[in-house]
């Protein structure tokens, strides 16, 4: 079953930081090119402190677009900061009443995991119609991976590197390790239960990464928790000697794990990514290297 077809109307919203004028011309002209008919929402290119508009109108536009019957999908425009801040202001009975994916990287995971919590919502990660159309086209793995979840196709992801054996099923969630921590203690953050978790971030220090996986551990029903995935650590780096490379952050907190867990996934701020769903059950092969995402 096709996720989206041709003809399809889609939507650009801005939830988090503001956009420069123009920033969506090339993004806009390739969702046309698939064939989509492309809206901006009211308050897209707005500026407010260091967000796209106030917490209320970036929040009204996401409930409008999904009130709005027409619109079959939603994309974020861009990441930065300020998502978790219009969650308050979301008509989640709205939403849940007119489900419909949101695509987004970054600080999009403070919103796509609170839709699959409060909603069931899936979402998909690894797309900014800003961000990855900063050079003159879109990368191909983005662009064929995207693809796949246009058309609702099966996903298998080889190559993998284990740093814990194993093989797991469970519904996909996270996203950026330091947004999903602002969600630790609120009402939006996802039950841990029968999950596996998709973590990456950039430019952190890595005793804070150790720190913030910590936080992680410390959540409820994080040890029924089925795997773990880590993707790119970009411009993580040890500040002082002892703070461990990023690697080694990341082999010691899987060491204290009995679950599967793999590293260095081609997912976060890189230019060549994969694009994942977020609310959907995958399986994760840890033995053999493999992610196989089924087909809708």
């Amino acid at each position: 079953m096709k996720l989206l077809k041709k003809a399809d109307k889609v939507i650009i919203v801005s939830p988090s930081s503001c956009i420069e004028p123009n920033a969506l011309d090339k993004g806009i002209n390739w969702l046309k090119n698939q064939g989509f008919e492309v809206k901006i929402a009211k308050h897209t290119y707005d500026s407010f402190s260091y967000t796209a508009g106030t917490d209320c109108s970036r929040a009204d536009d996401i409930n409008k677009a999904f009130a709005d019957n027409e619109i079959k999908a939603i994309f974020c425009s861009r990441g930065g900061a300020g998502s978790t801040k219009m969650l308050d202001y979301l008509d989640f009975d709205l939403i849940k009443n007119n489900k419909k994916p949101v695509f987004g990287l970054s600080d999009s995971t403070a919103l796509q995991n609170a839709l699959y919590h409060k909603c069931g919502i899936v979402s998909y990660t690894g797309f900014l119609p800003v961000y990855d159309f900063k050079g003159d086209s879109l990368d191909d793995k983005i662009a064929a991976s995207l693809q796949n979840v246009f058309n609702g196709k099966e996903q298998t992801i080889c190559s993998l590197k284990a740093l814990n054996g194993g093989k797991a099923k469970g519904v996909l969630i996270g996203g950026n390790l330091s947004v999903l921590c602002y969600l630790c203690g609120t009402a939006y953050f996802p039950n841990l239960e029968n999950k596996i978790l998709l973590l990456e971030d950039i430019g952190e220090k890595t005793y804070k990464i150790d720190l913030m996986l910590n936080q992680l551990k410390q959540q409820l029903n994080f040890d029924k928790l089925k795997g773990i995935i880590f993707g790119k650590f970009t411009d993580c780096i040890e500040i002082n000697e002892g703070d461990g490379s990023v690697k080694n952050v990341l082999k010691n907190f899987a060491l204290s794990l009995n679950i599967p867990v793999v590293f260095d996934f081609d997912y976060g701020h890189i230019k060549s990514r994969y694009v994942l769903p977020i609310g959907q059950e995958v399986e994760l092969d840890a033995d053999n290297l493999l992610l196989k995402i089924p087909s809708l």
